[in-house]
This record gives C-alpha cells, sequence and structure tokens, in this order.
C-alpha cells in the first residue's frame, strides 16, 4: 500500500513539474516583430507561409504599428524584430551600432486621390511638393490643370491627408519631397506647419488610404498594397525622362534596381531627383528588416527564408517587388554580420 502511495506521489510531482515547465517552453518557441505598416501585407504573407514549414521557432502575427513604434518596441526588448521604411532617428541613432538593417523588399510608394469624375491625375514633382506644403490649394490650379488638359478639376479645396504617427513612410515620402523642394526636410512626423486648414491626419497607411477613400477631393500618400484594394485612382508621376508613370511593381522595379547599394548604416537614400530611367515610376521605396547583432534563436532563420524563399516567390502577388541580384545578395550579407545563439 505504502509503494502504491509513494508511486502516485512521484507520478503528482512529475506532472506538477512538467505543468510549470511547459509555459517556459512555449514561450521560447515564438518570436515577436513589429513595425511599419508599409510592410503588413508582405510580413503577414511571410509569417504564414514560414509557419506553415512548422519550424521549431514560430513567428508571432506582426505588428503593424508604423516604423517608429517598431524601432522603438525593439530597442526596449519587446519584440525580437522590427520592420522599418526609414533610418533610426533622434536619440534612437546612438543605439544603431548594435543592429543590422537589412532591406527586405521593395515597392511603389502611391499617391492615391480622390476626386469626384477624376480618374486620370498626372502629377509632376513640384505638383506633388506645392501640394503638400499648401502652396497650391485648389484642384484646378493652373499648375495642375496644365498637366491634366482632359480631367475637369473642380473648383474644391484640396484636403491633404497625412501619416499621424511616427513613420517610415512618411521619412521616404518627405526624401522624395526634399529632393524636389528645399524648404522641405526628411521627417518620420509630418510637417503639419505646411499644412492648409482642413488637412487630416491618420495613423498608418490603412487609416490614410480609409481616410482618402471616405474624404472628397483629398489625396494622400500610401503602400502599395493597401491603396491597390483602396478603391480610389492613384496619381500618376512624371519620372527624370519627363514621362507620366503609373505605380506597377514593374515600373518601381526599373527604379529601384538603378539605386546604389546601401552604405555603411545599411539604408539606401533613394536618387529621387536624377533618375531618368524611361518607364521608371520615380517614388519606389525599400522596407527594412533591423535585428540586434545578438539575436535570439529564430531572428536570423526567419530573415533568410524572407530574403531566400517567400521573397523570391510571394511578393509580387502581395503587391511588393522581391530583392535580386546584387541587392538580394547584399541583403543576405547582412544577415551574416549577426551572430547565431
Amino acid at each position: 500500500m505504502r509503494r502504491v502511495i509513494k508511486l502516485s506521489s512521484a507520478l503528482a510531482i512529475a506532472a506538477l513539474v512538467v505543468s510549470v515547465l511547459t509555459p517556459a517552453a512555449s514561450a521560447n518557441t515564438e518570436i515577436k516583430g513589429a513595425g511599419a505598416s508599409f510592410a503588413k501585407g508582405f510580413m503577414d504573407e511571410c509569417i504564414s507561409q514560414y509557419n506553415a514549414t512548422r519550424p521549431a521557432i514560430t513567428v508571432a502575427q506582426y505588428g503593424s504599428v508604423g516604423s517608429g513604434s517598431g524601432r522603438a518596441q525593439l530597442l526596449a526588448g519587446t519584440t525580437a524584430f522590427a520592420m522599418s521604411d526609414g533610418y533610426w532617428s533622434g536619440s534612437q541613432v546612438a543605439r544603431a551600432k548594435d543592429y543590422i538593417f537589412i532591406p527586405l523588399a521593395g515597392a511603389p510608394l502611391t499617391l492615391p486621390f480622390n476626386v469626384p469624375g477624376v480618374r486620370n491625375l498626372n502629377l509632376t514633382a513640384k505638383n506633388v511638393t506645392d501640394i503638400f506644403s499648401g502652396k497650391v490649394t485648389k484642384w484646378n490650379d493652373k499648375s495642375i490643370k496644365k498637366r491634366n488638359k482632359n480631367a475637369k478639376l473642380p473648383n474644391s479645396s484640396i484636403v491633404v491627408v497625412y501619416r499621424s504617427d511616427s513613420s517610415g513612410t512618411t521619412q521616404a515620402f518627405t526624401q522624395y519631397l526634399s529632393n524636389h523642394a528645399s524648404d522641405w526636410k526628411e521627417v518620420g512626423v509630418f510637417n503639419t506647419a505646411f499644412q492648409p486648414a482642413g488637412s487630416i491626419g491618420s495613423p498608418q497607411n490603412q487609416g490614410v488610404m480609409t481616410s482618402v477613400k471616405n474624404t472628397t477631393n483629398s489625396i494622400g500618400y500610401v503602400d502599395y498594397a493597401d491603396a491597390s484594394t483602396g478603391g480610389v485612382p492613384l496619381a500618376k508621376l512624371q519620372n527624370g525622362a519627363k514621362q507620366f508613370i503609373a505605380p506597377t511593381l514593374q515600373a518601381t522595379n526599373l527604379f529601384l534596381a538603378a539605386q546604389p547599394l546601401p552604405g555603411s548604416r545599411g539604408y539606401v537614400y533613394p536618387r529621387y531627383k536624377i533618375s531618368k530611367i524611361k518607364g521608371a515610376y520615380q517614388l519606389g521605396v525599400y522596407t527594412y528588416y533591423i535585428m540586434p547583432k545578438k539575436p535570439v534563436k529564430g531572428v536570423i532563420e526567419f530573415a533568410e527564408y524572407v530574403l531566400k524563399t517567400c521573397g523570391p516567390t510571394r511578393a509580387a502577388a502581395v503587391k511588393y517587388n522581391a530583392l535580386s541580384g546584387k541587392m538580394q545578395a547584399y541583403a543576405l550579407g547582412q544577415v551574416l554580420k549577426a551572430t547565431r545563439p
């Protein structure tokens, strides 16, 4: 009888140990990432594909919180990696030496607009900078009409929709603006001092797209994946060859392929002003994977999967440009700089 009691006690203790250890073990089987809303469609797809391969360590649902918040969460240690469309800013720059920036995919940055009766809109770089600087405030301004002679542009105020949160998309867009107008500088939080009355601030790319769709006579800046399903037309941008080009993956790839490899920072500052490639869409953006130089297990493996497998096979399906050639080789080289746990 005593043997039975002792055996039962031993089994109970063993069960208790297993119940205590199991949550800890489970906690170590998943890594988290957060950041750019620009990258959400691509990350959702690659995370789903990666987890379907049944790796030992899976990736949690991506947190689309904006580039600035994603970088902040990574620095705070609440995530294992971050996605960003812009480089470190402000006080974050001092921490850059402990992290690796890796280009992961590209995509067009689009200008969706909602003007009744207008489906085609041609804009020059000056048109764009003047609109977003509040210098041109009416849709039928002569500078816009000059490029859109067949469009019935209304005598209505332009409603600018901008990102209200800390945004890599804003950093990329203001890089474009600063390349064409001296009063602009690259910023991660949109400079509302320029904006005319009635402008709208919305969080994340998805929020900007919703505001444009719901606001007559508006225009915003949004990633291609969200803009493609937003139900409003996208402006054509004039490139360096004086062509008005619609945002497509093919046209954007022509632009991105002409950009230099990232320098020591691991981040590309695109040549938005001087590209004269025929057929190129002038506003292409890279989105970046940021990881510590000494990441937790699973972070390196996921990056390699995206660059070698998911990007080449799935990027186009979800409206992104996969890396190829020298840029893909560069990105894989960046991954090798990390210390495997």
